[in-house]
C-alpha cells in the first residue's frame, strides 16, 4: 500500500455507508472518496464494497483495513495527547446539538472563565466527528454510534408543547423543528390533535420567537422556553424528559481536561431553573382554535 492515508476513507465509508456521508466527515467531496476508494482496490487487487441498496457495504477485507484504520487512528491520537500534554495549550472543543443549544448549559458559559480560568473552551453548535478529531467532547441527547467513544450522562433536559402567551385561546396550527429526533413524540401528537403543520423550521431560538408574534404552537426545551417569559406551555401535551449525554474518545479516557470540561458541563446541568414555567389556559384549546 503506497498512501496509507487510503484508510481513513475505509474506515470512514464503512463509517457512514454513502459517499457523501463519509466526504463530510473527511471534509472532501464525493469524487475524491470514489477515487481512493476505487484506486485502493485495484491496488490490492480486492473488492471493498459492494452496493446494497442506497449504502455501500464494506466486504471482509474492507472490515479488516478498517479495524485498521481505527486501530491507528487511536495510537496516533495518544501519542498527540500525550505531546500536548507536555507542549500544547489547554484547552477543549466541545459541540452540541440543537436541544443542547436551547440547554441551561448555555447559561453557564459567561462565567466560564472565572470557574475554568486554565483552560480555554472552543464552543461550537453543529455536529462533529469524535473518531476524525474535529472535536474533543459532543454534548447531546440522541445516542451516537461512532466507534471508540465513551458515553458518559451529565445531565437531563425537559421538553414541552408552547406557545405565545397572546394566542394561547385562538392557536390555528403548529411549527415543527426539522431533524431533531427527541421532539418526535411532541410532533406526532401535535400533529394527532392539530393536523398537518404550519411552518418547518431548523431553528428552535427562531421559533420560539415565531410562536410569540403568530398562531402556532410548537415543541422547545423547557430551559430556553421558560427564560422568554412570553411563552405557555401546553398542559395537554405531556412534558418529555430527555437524557444528556457526553461522548469523547476512547484515547482520552484519563485526560484530565475532559474530565474538567465534563465536571463544569454536569454542574451546569445542576443549576436550578431561573423561572417557573406558566401553563396556558387550556379551556378554549382544540375546538375554538381548529375551527377558527
Amino acid at each position: 500500500m503506497h498512501n496509507w492515508d487510503d484508510l481513513k476513507y475505509c474506515l470512514a465509508l464503512k463509517r457512514y455507508g454513502t459517499m457523501s456521508g463519509a466526504a463530510q466527515a473527511l471534509k472532501t467531496n464525493v469524487a475524491t472518496v470514489s477515487r481512493r476508494i476505487h484506486g485502493l482496490s485495484d491496488e490490492l487487487g480486492l473488492q471493498l464494497f459492494v452496493k446494497d441498496g442506497q449504502k455501500w457495504k464494506p466486504t471482509p477485507y474492507a472490515e479488516n483495513l478498517a479495524s485498521l484504520a481505527e486501530i491507528t487512528d487511536a495510537e496516533l491520537s495518544r501519542i498527540q495527547l500525550e505531546g500536548d500534554a507536555e507542549t500544547g495549550p489547554k484547552e477543549v472543543r466541545i459541540n452540541y446539538d440543537e436541544m443542547i443549544r436551547q440547554s441551561r448549559l448555555m447559561n453557564s458559559v459567561s462565567n466560564l472563565f472565572e470557574t475554568v480560568p486554565s483552560i480555554t473552551f472552543k464552543l461550537r453548535f453543529g455536529s462533529a466527528s469524535l473518531g476524525f478529531g474535529e472535536t474533543d467532547i459532543f454534548l447531546t441527547t440522541i445516542p451516537l454510534e461512532e466507534g471508540n467513544l465513551i458515553q458518559k450522562r451529565v445531565g437531563t433536559l425537559r421538553s414541552a408543547v408552547w406557545c405565545g402567551s397572546a394566542f394561547q385561546d385562538k392557536l390555528q396550527s403548529w411549527i415543527r423543528l426539522e431533524s431533531i429526533l427527541s421532539l418526535e413524540e411532541h410532533h406526532a401528537s401535535l400533529q394527532e390533535e392539530m393536523g398537518q403543520e404550519h411552518m418547518m423550521l431548523n431553528d428552535g431560538l427562531l421559533c420560539a420567537d415565531v410562536i410569540q408574534r403568530a398562531p402556532f404552537a410548537a415543541a422547545l426545551v423547557e430551559d430556553y422556553a421558560i427564560r422568554q417569559r412570553g411563552l405557555r406551555f401546553l398542559p395537554q401535551f405531556p412534558k418529555k424528559e430527555h437524557p444528556v449525554w457526553a461522548y469523547f474518545h476512547a484515547t482520552r479516557k484519563q485526560d484530565k481536561i475532559i474530565h474538567i470540561a465534563l465536571d463544569w458541563i454536569t454542574e451546569a446541568f445542576k443549576a436550578p431553573q431561573e423561572a417557573l414555567a406558566i401553563p396556558a389556559k387550556t379551556t378554549k384549546f382544540g375546538e375554538q382554535s381548529l375551527n377558527a
